[in-house]
C-alpha cells in the first residue's frame, strides 16, 4: 500500500464531503476505487459515490460544483449522473444515485442472484468503501454486501465458463493476427477471473485490479497472476497451452466447490482443437 497517495486523497475527500453533506438530500457520501482499497497511485482520480434521498437537479449538480471552487473536466454532460470535476487541477469523480434504488441494487443481487456486473461492482464497492457521511447507511449495507450466497456464485459460474474455449485463439495465432490473438486471449482471461471470484465469494472490482484482486485470492490455480502475465510474452503457442491449462485447473476448482454443477460442456469445449482443412471433405 502507498500510504502517501492514498493518505492526501483521502484528506481532500473529507474536505469534500464536508461541503457536499450541506446540500439537502445527500444521505451518505463513500470514497471508492484505489484510494478505498490502498491502491492509489500518482495517477489515480477521486471517486466520490453520493447518495441521495431523490436525484439531484441539474441546478443542483451546478452549485455543487461552485461549492467545491470546481469545473467540469469534459463539460456538463446532463443526464448520466457522473460529474467528473477538475479540483485544483485534481480529477474528481462524483457518482450520484438514490438510496432507494441501491438498496434495490441489493436486492437484486443477494435475492434474485443478479450477476449483472454492474451490480456486482456496486457491491464490491460498498464492501471496500470509506464512508465520510451517513455511516449508519453504509455500516448496513456493508453487512450485507459481506453474503454471496451460493446460489448466485453457482449462477456466476454457469454464465461464464461456456467461454473457456482456447480453439479460436489457437487459429488467430496460426494466422498471425496480433491484434485478435490479445483480445481474445484477454476475453479468456477476463472470463476466468469472473470464475475465481465467484468461487472466493468476492464481487466485480472492475478488470483494472484483476492482477491485484488474484494475488490476494485464497482459492486460485498456482501463480496464477503470473502465469496469465507472462501469456503476452511468449509465443502464441506456448500462451494457447498455457491458457488451456490454467482454465482447466480452474474448472476442476468448480468441481471441487460446486460438485453439483455440470462442466462437461465447458471441458468439451477446452478440449476441442479444429483441425486444419487441407481438402474437402468426403461426402460419401
Amino acid at each position: 500500500m502507498d500510504t502517501h497517495h492514498t493518505a492526501w486523497r483521502l484528506d481532500i475527500a473529507r474536505h469534500l464531503a464536508a461541503q457536499i453533506s450541506a446540500f439537502p438530500g445527500v444521505q451518505a457520501i463513500v470514497v471508492g476505487g484505489s484510494v478505498a482499497r490502498g491502491y492509489a497511485d500518482a495517477y489515480s482520480d477521486l471517486e466520490m459515490p453520493i447518495f441521495w434521498e431523490s436525484l439531484p437537479s441539474d441546478d443542483t449538480r451546478h452549485a455543487i460544483v461552485a461549492a467545491l471552487g470546481a469545473e467540469f473536466l469534459y463539460g456538463y454532460d446532463g443526464p448520466s449522473l457522473e460529474d467528473q470535476l477538475l479540483v485544483g487541477g485534481f480529477q474528481v469523480d462524483l457518482w450520484h444515485n438514490t438510496v432507494a434504488s441501491e438498496e434495490t441494487v441489493i436486492d437484486g443481487v443477494l435475492r434474485g442472484y443478479s450477476t449483472d456486473l454492474g451490480d456486482s461492482n456496486f457491491m464490491d464497492t460498498i464492501r471496500v468503501c470509506i464512508p465520510l457521511y451517513g455511516e449508519g447507511i453504509i455500516r448496513g449495507w456493508k453487512r450485507r454486501a459481506q453474503d454471496c450466497p451460493d446460489e448466485l456464485a453457482m449462477r456466476a459460474i454457469r454464465e461464464r465458463i461456456p467461454a473457456f474455449q482456447t480453439s479460436q485463439v489457437a487459429i488467430t495465432a496460426q494466422r498471425d493476427n496480433p491484434t485478435e490473438f490479445y483480445a481474445g486471449l484477454s476475453q479468456l482471461q477476463q472470463a476466468m477471473f469472473l470464475v475465481l471470484l465467484a468461487l472466493n465469494r468476492a464481487y466485480f472490482p472492475t478488470f483494472k485490479w484483476m492482477y491485484r484482486v488474484l494475488e490476494s485470492m485464497a482459492v486460485k490455480p498456482d501463480d496464477v497472476a503470473q502465469r496469465l502475465r507472462r501469456a503476452f510474452a511468449v509465443p502464441y503457442s506456448d500462451a494457447v497451452a498455457d491458457m488451456a491449462q490454467v482454465l482447466d485447473e480452474t474448472l476442476t476448482l468448480v468441481e471441487q466447490r460446486f460438485p453439483q454443477l455440470d462442466t462437461s460442456g465447458a471441458r468439451r469445449r477446452l478440449a476441442y482443437t479444429r483441425a486444419a482443412y487441407e481438402k474437402p471433405p468426403d461426402l460419401a
